[in-house]
């Protein structure tokens, strides 16, 4: 006579129902599942997280969130679904990601990509099994925080702006960005085209980040007398996220001369000396009875020094440098070296009057018989021994070649070259 016997299944976790009674003999579970009778109801323990671990900090940039569980023991193999819930809260009432149906994967793990979550705030959540028509517990709740959002805001442009007026390479300085969140180091890029639309990109540079400002100075010279558009993007190197771009600014480089169209009245062709140095500022009077000042700073780049050719006292006095001046008579460009510097002399060199920029019109004509007008555009460079070429020959390295208008004490100012002088 065959005997009814009662299979009652115990598993690790929570039984959600009990097995009921059969006529035939209790089968052994094997892994996860165990092979039953199929009239008896399933019994489903609770699945066990694994990830995120419990009081997990996650960063924004690591989203989206993948939940991860120990599978479920079931007693009813095949077709095993989970559920996971995300909440803000530990009861669960504010339920922010939902999903049923997740069908149990291979390897005794299962997991579910979450939706992006907002950033900066805490998450609870947990999952159930569903197996056999029994649909299991809700199994232990984990918490992770999702960390703050990482913004960076466009760099504001401080100059040049509006169409100003400048030499063939102006510094282009932008306002750090605002940020926020967990940033790394601020990168900026600095793109300027002769397009507002940016089709083509004269020059491109990226920099990093300086004290409440960032800036860039092109390394070589732009195109001469054309507007230039320019614009900003500041990219936290870390994240690799950007900002916007700023708004466009533009300049006009009609500060500058071209140097290969000059032509060279006294001294050697320019245009292929390096620029070593830069003009830091330019005081200039051509009043003759007050000395007629021309005093040109600039940054030494250590030329050498060659020794003095014509005489004097000191057979080891060296002069490393020359004075340059630029006259635009006509529509040409006319340019020579000017006065002699050398190591130790103050910057500023006596004889500039109005009626010769040079101190004794050694430059030849039209130079040496041209009369600058108030408040007229003239240029100023400084370079290395220059003027006795191919004697006191050093090196070929100039400054940049800046344009100011001419000064004039003795003379009257017009509102116009008042308003040049006063933008120098």
């Amino acid at each position: 006579m065959s005997l009814r016997h009662c299979v009652i299944a115990v598993f690790l976790g929570a039984i959600v129902s009990v097995a009921a009674c059969s006529k035939s003999n209790p089968v052994a579970p094997t892994s996860t599942t165990a092979a039953v009778d199929p009239s008896l109801t399933a019994s489903v323990t609770t699945p066990r997280p694994i990830s995120p671990a419990n009081g997990a900090a996650i960063p924004n940039l690591s989203q989206p969130v993948t939940l991860t569980v120990l599978n479920a023991i079931v007693t009813q193999p095949g077709g095993t679904t989970y559920s996971f819930e995300v909440a803000t809260d530990s009861g669960f009432t504010a339920k922010v990601q939902t999903k049923d149906g997740v069908a149990e994967a291979a390897g005794g793990q299962t997991s579910l990509k979450l939706d992006a979550l907002a950033p900066a705030k805490d998450y609870v959540w947990h999952a159930r099994a569903t197996a056999g028509g029994t649909v299991g517990v809700w199994g232990v709740t984990y918490k992770f925080t999702v960390g703050p959002a990482i913004t960076v805001n466009a760099p504001v442009l401080i100059a040049p702006l509006n169409a100003v007026a400048t030499n063939a390479r102006p510094t282009l300085r932008a306002t750090n960005a605002v940020r926020t969140g967990p940033v790394g180091p601020i990168v900026y890029r600095f793109e300027m085209s002769t397009s507002s639309a940016f089709a083509t990109i004269l020059a491109t540079a990226t920099v990093s980040e300086g004290i409440n400002e960032t800036g860039f100075t092109p390394t070589t010279d732009l195109p001469i007398g054309v507007t230039v558009f320019w614009r900003v993007t500041a990219t936290d190197s870390t994240s690799g996220i950007g900002s916007p771009a700023s708004t466009t600014q533009s300049f006009v480089t009609s500060l500058a001369i071209d140097l290969t169209k000059v032509v060279y009245l006294l001294g050697p062709n320019l245009s292929s000396w390096r620029e070593t140095g830069k003009i830091t500022s330019i005081e200039q009077d051509g009043n003759a009875a007050t000395g007629g000042l021309m005093c040109i700073a600039f940054t030494d780049p250590g030329w050498p020094g060659a020794l003095w050719i014509y005489g004097g006292d000191d057979p080891t006095f060296k002069i490393y440098g020359n004075q340059w001046y630029f006259a635009n008579i006509n529509g040409t460009w006319y340019a020579g070296a000017g006065e002699w510097l050398y190591r130790g002399a103050a910057i500023c060199k006596a004889g500039q009057g109005t009626r010769t920029i040079g101190p004794d019109s050694g430059f030849g004509n039209p130079f040496a018989s041209w009369v600058p007008k108030q408040g007229e555009l003239v240029g100023y460079a400084a370079t290395a021994s220059a003027r006795a070429l191919p004697q006191m020959a050093t090196v070929q390295e100039r400054t940049d070649v800046v344009l100011k208008p001419w000064f004039d004490s003795s003379l009257a100012l017009t509102a116009q070259s008042v308003l040049q002088f006063k933008k120098r």
